[in-house]
């Protein structure tokens, strides 16, 4: 069994991935939160983003040289998915900040942010939110052994026939 010092890596990783889904649901409800803390989370999350994409970069690199070639259906919805949630994910950060109330007067930015850029924040952000879950949904099963994983517990046997369960 590894050591724990090893597990760490694994370990920062999902509670880097568990932070930013937490943060997610907190932005959500910006009356529920207030809109400078909703404005000070979004700007605090959008380096954390590209933080957790500088980690998966590698395979990032990896699937798309592959792109051309035959991959797995799974492996190319993920590849679009993931694509789509960056895009969105820029899109909602941009237009966050260009109609921001609270967080960049106080740093001495003055934007004047319109109807039209509050619409596309919301929709953006809506979207997100839905791609957020599917982009869960196709990693969960990497969630799992992670979890399992980091808490040092053993690996699930899978695909047990009917034959082997009654014996």
């Amino acid at each position: 069994m590894r050591s724990f010092w090893a597990r760490i890596p694994l370990a920062s990783r999902l509670v880097l991935d568990i932070g930013m889904l937490l943060a997610m649901i907190f932005l959500i409800d910006t009356h529920g939160s207030g809109i400078a803390l909703h404005e000070w989370v979004g700007l605090v999350i959008a380096p954390v983003l590209i933080f957790h994409m500088t980690l998966n970069w590698p395979g990032i690199v990896q699937v798309t040289r592959k792109l051309v070639r035959r991959l797995p259906v799974e492996t190319r919805i993920n590849y679009a998915l993931n694509s789509l949630l960056f895009v969105v994910m820029v899109i909602a950060i941009v237009s966050g900040v260009l109609i921001s109330q609270e967080a960049l007067p106080w740093m001495g930015f003055n934007v004047t942010g319109s109807s039209t850029w509050r619409g596309i924040h919301s929709f953006s952000a809506l979207f997100f939110l839905i791609i957020i879950g599917a982009h869960l949904a196709m990693q969960w099963q990497w969630i799992v052994r992670t979890v399992r994983r980091v808490a040092g517990m053993p690996a699930q046997r899978r695909n047990l026939r009917v034959e082997e369960v009654s014996q």
